[in-house]
């Protein structure tokens, strides 16, 4: 490690021991080996998946078997590094990809690393998350943020790489019509994303009447459910909608959703929901709607950095609440006051 005089020994870090079982505890501050940094973490946003863990034990097919630290939204300060990084790195404020994938399988070699199998992801069983006041991370999945990107933006990095992807698995382009289905933060960055790529219209579908609000303030069409839109009779309903972004995960919403979506349209399944779930065959056979899925993000850093430092993506807007470290199980066991779209847990942020 290079010498780094003012690192403590010791660390504060929210350990999830099992279900609705969160600690804080201290923890020595571990070394960075190889082509890593130590990070010193700012903010740490939280994320669905972070919920479900905290009361399933489990998100989608990561199951946790002991204890771990979670949080897979972050950023923060390079506070060390080690053998084989550039010592000036040190001071460098980034922005942390979570996924680390092996590098060797068919997938990686043909640039498809967010399907590597065997990847590891900080935040989830098998990768520590950010969680904790310090991080070792791979250096190269550490990006550099100007000073123009706050450090609650700088978590939301990886928040908007999956609405960036989303928006690429969908080949939203310029004139697209777009509905978005579910108004939470993934859904509120797909409609921005759609609009940054020259959607001529996005729709937004959610039950919320704050996040609705939020959505109509960054220029979408709101709903408060699929009927809704229905009996509204939308102009975008004459020849349906060019992209579906399904935000939800909610089998009902999705199944009806690509009912929405015109022949040979693309329906592009982002949240996650149950492990089985139908498709309308009709849409899929008859009308050839195109189904894809959404794994995380692949190459996605870069651009969303730069869109946030051009002010294309409008991420602070969409923070409602931020918790200091010791009170952050509050964002598990408190509902917010008020409007609820996205709660940052500032670890050790310079924001103010």
């Amino acid at each position: 490690m290079t010498d780094t005089p003012t690192l403590p020994a010791t660390m504060k870090a929210l350990v999830l021991h099992s279900k609705e079982d969160l600690r804080l505890e201290e923890r020595p501050v571990p070394a960075p080996g190889p082509g890593e940094i130590l990070l010193a973490v700012g903010s740490v946003g939280v994320c669905g998946s972070d919920k479900h863990f905290f009361h399933e034990g489990r998100a989608s097919s990561d199951v946790m078997t002991e204890p771990f630290v979670m949080g897979h939204e972050f950023g923060g300060r390079v506070a060390a590094v080690g053998p084989g990084v550039e010592t000036g790195r040190i001071g460098e404020r980034v922005a942390v990809e979570p996924l680390v994938p092996c590098g060797t399988c068919r997938s990686c070699r043909r640039g498809e690393y967010n399907v590597c199998p065997t990847q590891l992801f900080h935040g989830v069983p098998g990768a520590e998350g950010a969680l904790q006041e310090y991080v070792v991370v791979p250096a190269g999945n550490a990006y550099p943020i100007p000073g123009e990107v706050s450090d609650d933006a700088a978590a939301m990095v990886e928040t908007i790489s999956v609405s960036l992807w989303a928006s690429q698995r969908g080949e939203i382009t310029i004139g697209d019509r777009v509905l978005v289905t579910g108004g939470g933060p993934i859904g509120l960055f797909a409609l921005q994303v759609a609009d940054a790529r020259g959607a001529e219209s996005v729709t937004v579908i959610e039950p919320q009447e704050s996040r609705r609000l939020v959505a109509v303030r960054l220029g979408a069409d709101t709903f408060s459910s699929l009927d809704e839109l229905a009996a509204a009779g939308h102009p975008a309903l004459r020849d349906g909608y060019d992209v579906l972004m399904e935000c939800t995960g909610v089998q009902q919403v999705r199944h009806s959703g690509c009912g929405f979506v015109r022949p040979g349209g693309k329906a592009v399944f982002v949240g996650v929901g149950a492990q089985d779930a139908s498709v309308p065959m009709p849409s899929v056979i008859e009308r050839e709607v195109e189904i894809r899925g959404v794994m995380r993000y692949r190459f996605t850093w870069p651009t969303v950095i730069a869109g946030l430092a051009a002010g294309r993506y409008r991420a602070d807007e969409l923070v409602t609440r931020r918790l200091p470290l010791h009170e952050a199980h509050r964002a598990w066991t408190e509902p917010p006051a008020g409007a609820d779209v996205k709660t940052i847990i500032r670890v050790g942020s310079s924001d103010t």
